[in-house]
């Protein structure tokens, strides 16, 4: 049965990856492996504290830790990240790595819950939010747009230290014509209401 209604019939692990499969209704991935379900009152900041060490030993950053659903449903998502110093994203084999070690770290607690949940590993998206320092860093050289008390405007973030940002106002052309960018401007950050990475075809 798709959309998480057919129930765990057998303990073995076979049969544990084919529910939570059949759960995740076609998001499955080699990203994603079962484990026993999140008791409503899960404690992240006890998990997180778990998995941030294994996370730190790919040199990578334990972004976010979330959990949705309910019953056996439930999903653990971890989100992890390239250091601030680092250009381009995290490869599909790296996160089937860690997954494949925050699995085995769960497996080790004490307290492992003994029903079903999903564990999700995964990179943040193509349109990630910047909402901390570390997130504009790794942004450096992306179109972003960015919302401030006075404007909504799409711009080419050059460079930032964290609290300010070095950037270039993208003009208006029309369809067909190249890009164009108005002089390099100083943002203060502090300024910044919400902001956010565009997708960009060419790129």
């Amino acid at each position: 049965m798709s959309n998480g209604q057919q129930k765990k019939t057998s303990s073995t692990s076979r049969s544990r990856r084919k529910v939570a499969r059949e759960k995740a209704n076609a998001g499955y991935s080699d990203r994603a492996h079962p484990r026993s379900a999140l008791a409503d009152s899960v404690d992240l900041e006890r998990i997180r504290g778990r998995l941030e060490p294994v996370v730190e030993q790919f040199d990578l950053v334990l972004e976010d830790i979330t959990a949705r659903g309910a019953g056996n449903g439930q999903t653990l998502s971890v989100v992890v990240d390239l250091a601030e110093d680092k250009e381009g994203s995290v490869a599909l084999d790296t996160i089937a790595e860690v997954s494949r070690a925050l699995s085995a770290a769960l497996d080790e607690a004490d307290d492992e819950p003994e029903s079903e949940y999903l564990l999700e590993v995964s990179s943040p998206g193509a349109t990630r939010k910047l909402t901390e320092p570390r997130h504009w860093k790794r942004s450096r050289g992306r179109l972003v747009r960015i919302v401030t008390a006075r404007a909504n405007f799409l711009a080419r973030l050059e460079e930032t230290d964290g609290s300010t940002a070095t950037i270039r106002r993208k003009r208006d052309t029309p369809k067909g014509v190249p890009e164009k960018y108005e002089e390099s401007e100083r943002l203060d950050l502090g300024d910044v209401q919400k902001a956010h990475v565009e997708v960009e075809f060419n790129q």
